[in-house]
């Protein structure tokens, strides 16, 4: 007796193969990242606390941040951000200080650690990408370089206009 045939599925159109394709290097790059890394550097924060640390890092030219902007912006609640910046704080990635303008508030900054670990971190990723992509030809590495910033530019601009909605949304309950 024959085993049944699976039922037949049409292919996926090429916009789902590509958002697949993206989920699952995107896997893949944090499996190799985090298998290939020295555990000392790399690994010393969990992702969500990367996250947060990465959003704090690429706002520190603007000074010190309030906690609950950067639960607004990364659409986390104030608990949880705190509870992540709790963590960083603990292991010396962020300082956390009353806000000069409001006693109440507290905001929040990459600490001397933190900008010591960024180096160590920006170094052994410089190291991994140069592994990684040593068999991908420059010419395909920069396509994909303008179509990811493309992308990004794209999703990025939607995140806002998201959170203008909604915080738009919330004002007028």
């Amino acid at each position: 007796m024959n085993a049944p045939s699976p039922p037949h599925r049409p292919p996926a159109s090429p916009d789902l193969e590509i958002w697949r394709r993206t989920l699952h290097v995107s896997d893949l790059f944090r499996i190799v990242v985090k298998k290939g890394a020295d555990n000392e550097h790399m690994n010393r924060i969990t992702v969500n606390q990367a996250r947060i640390f990465g959003y704090i890092f690429s706002r520190s030219g603007e000074g010190p941040i309030r906690i609950s902007k950067l639960a607004h912006d990364l659409d986390v609640t104030p608990a949880a951000a705190g509870q992540a910046v709790d963590r960083l704080v603990k292991a010396g990635m962020v300082d956390r200080e009353t806000d000069p303008t409001d006693r109440r508030a507290f905001v929040i900054s990459i600490s001397g650690k933190g900008r010591e670990h960024l180096r160590e971190y920006e170094t052994r990723c410089r190291e991994l990408s140069d592994e990684l992509l040593a068999d991908i030809l420059p010419a395909d590495i920069a396509a994909f370089d303008r179509v990811l910033s493309a992308v990004y530019d794209g999703l990025a601009a939607k995140w806002q206009e998201i959170l203008a909605a909604r915080d738009k949304s919330r004002s007028e309950d």
